[in-house]
């Protein structure tokens, strides 16, 4: 048998081996209405102590992915797979397309005037940059954050608009903007603890960090965009044919 390997930073093991066993509920490899392991089988593979096993049992009970049947072991119940409802996209048109005509829920944390972030190796500054930084939901679940600096000139242009409504499809659609780059890089990371508190997560779940750089045909920066993502909400398909 394979021994599960828990990590040494802190995090309590029952909260280890319960994350472990969601993800082979979640993924299939146990599948609804089989068994799982008994104690002894868990306890030998993660090399913990039974208590340790029950209480991450406990924690898969309460979130209603399995029951336990008496005489009979713990049963992995039915249940519906994490929404991904946001694909990683590889060009501008199909990004603003994935936004268009969604109206999701926005919780201002921040607007005012501020200079772009460090670590900008793109593109040169415009003079004045407007900063909003809020969160997007979609039916009830947060899922980012997302911290946005547009040039002055351009904001106030659309100032009405950029408060109330996604940013990229109203840019896009300005035809006095002429977008001559576009960029945008992915990492993934493990949340901190101030995004654990705004996204609904635990420190340390993972979560995808995404920055967004558009620049004028004068190769001026006029949207840069700083997103985290909840990890569970990103999905990336490629077509390895293409």
């Amino acid at each position: 048998m394979n021994k599960a390997k828990l990590r040494q930073d802190g995090t309590p093991l029952y909260l280890q081996v319960a994350d472990i066993m969601r993800q082979r509920i979640l993924r299939g490899r146990w599948a609804t209405g089989e068994f799982l392991p008994t104690i002894d089988k868990l306890v030998q593979e993660f090399e913990v102590a039974r208590i340790t096993v029950r209480d991450a049992v406990k924690i898969l009970e309460s979130e209603g992915l399995v029951e336990p049947r008496r005489g009979r072991g713990t049963m992995v119940l039915p249940h519906q797979l994490p929404t991904r409802p946001l694909s990683v996209v590889t060009s501008l048109a199909e990004l603003v397309d994935l936004y268009r005509g969604d109206v999701p829920d926005l919780v201002s944390l921040d607007d005012t005037e501020a200079d772009l972030p460090d670590g900008v190796t793109f593109g040169k500054a415009a003079p004045k940059y407007h900063k909003l930084r809020r969160i997007h939901s979609r039916d009830g679940q947060q899922y980012c954050v997302i911290t946005l600096y547009i040039a002055k000139a351009v904001f106030d242009r659309h100032e009405a608009l950029l408060r109330t409504e996604l940013v990229l499809p109203v840019l896009f659609d300005d035809p006095n903007l002429h977008i001559e780059t576009a960029r945008q890089s992915l990492i993934v990371s493990k949340c901190d603890l101030e995004t654990a508190g705004l996204l609904d997560l635990k420190v340390g779940e993972p979560m995808a960090e995404v920055r967004r750089i558009m620049c004028d045909d004068k190769g001026e920066i006029f949207y840069l965009a700083d997103v985290v993502y909840r990890g569970d909400y990103v999905r990336l398909d490629m077509d390895l044919m293409a």
